[in-house]
This record gives structure tokens, C-alpha cells and sequence, in this order.
């Protein structure tokens, strides 16, 4: 899941992504994911909002999906928490 917000990609050598998995763990930290998505590998799917990385653009290949603004705005607080902001 890129977190990088879209005007700044171009003008950077990397992005930041939360991994996707379908390892359920604590609410506040794992954000389920809806099929509708487009994001899901597994039967159910997280976005981990522990799990950051920086990585290089080159590894990103295409969009598989995209969050529902409620997702995603689960994901922003769970970041924030995490994060302390």
C-alpha cells in the first residue's frame, strides 16, 4: 500500500508503503481491507499500519487497488497512533 502522496512521487527516488497482509493482529494497528479494494491476496486482508518501509520506485510495477476513503482514513489514525503525531 503506497503512502506517498501522489504530487510528491515524481520527485522522489522512493515511496512509503504499509505492507498488505492476511495476518489479522491488533485493531488499532491492523486495518482490514474490503475485497473491493483490489488489494486482497488472501481470503482477508490488513494493511499493517507497523510495518513502513521507503522503497525504491523501481519496484513498483502497477496499481493493484485502491483504499475506500473509510479504509484509508482507518489507516491514517492507526498510522498517527503509532507514530505518536
Amino acid at each position: 500500500m503506497v503512502l506517498t502522496i501522489n504530487v510528491l512521487i515524481p520527485r522522489l527516488s522512493a515511496v512509503t508503503v504499509a505492507v498488505v497482509t492476511g495476518t489479522e493482529g491488533p485493531a488499532q494497528t491492523h486495518i482490514p481491507l474490503d475485497s473491493d479494494s483490489g488489494l486482497t491476496s488472501y481470503d482477508v486482508s490488513y494493511v499493517n499500519a507497523t510495518d513502513l518501509h521507503s522503497v525504491d520506485k523501481s519496484r513498483l510495477r502497477h496499481r493493484r487497488g485502491r483504499l475506500h476513503p473509510r479504509e484509508l482514513a482507518r489507516l491514517e489514525e492507526a498510522i498517527r497512533i503509532y507514530l505518536g503525531l
